[in-house]
């Protein structure tokens, strides 16, 4: 049989640890509008089934497979979403230069260029610890801001 498309939204949401509330306020729509997507009073629209794919990190298409979506709205959902919040982009980013730093441990400059990236990133978290409001995203700067030191 298969899945309907709230039960599967409500799995994956379940899966993220997300609550309605915490689903609802990434889409920009109600709690009560997540909580009849998911008891499938309602089927989401090309708009926010996009959305859900790109918090699920998976294409619309595969969002929508096998389930009850309609097939004339699966027909119309683009291709790709947006996957990575700005957020996750930049910590992929210090992850990479702490990678970097490791390798360059027993070098000459080893120390300074550490010092030097830690200080950049110091500033960079600081700023954004001020802009995020997700405690999802607070707790990743906070993961962050350890590794650094």
């Amino acid at each position: 049989m298969q899945e309907t498309i709230g039960k599967r939204i409500a799995r994956l949401r379940q899966e993220s640890g997300w609550t309605q509330q915490s689903l609802a306020a990434r889409l920009a729509i109600s709690r009560v509008a997540v909580s009849q997507i998911e008891m499938d009073l309602t089927i989401p629209s090309e708009r926010t089934v996009t959305l859900l794919a790109g918090l699920f990190k998976r294409s619309p298409q595969a969002l929508v497979e096998d389930t009850t979506y309609p097939q004339a709205k699966a027909e119309r959902l683009p291709e790709v979403a947006c996957c990575y919040t700005a957020l996750e982009h930049d910590l992929a980013l210090l992850d990479n230069d702490l990678a970097w730093l490791r390798r360059l441990a027993d070098s000459p400059d080893g120390h300074r260029l550490a010092a030097e990236v830690q200080a950049r990133w110091t500033g960079l978290l600081d700023a954004l610890r001020e802009q995020v409001t997700d405690e999802d995203e607070k707790a990743r700067l906070l993961a962050a801001r350890q590794k650094l030191h």
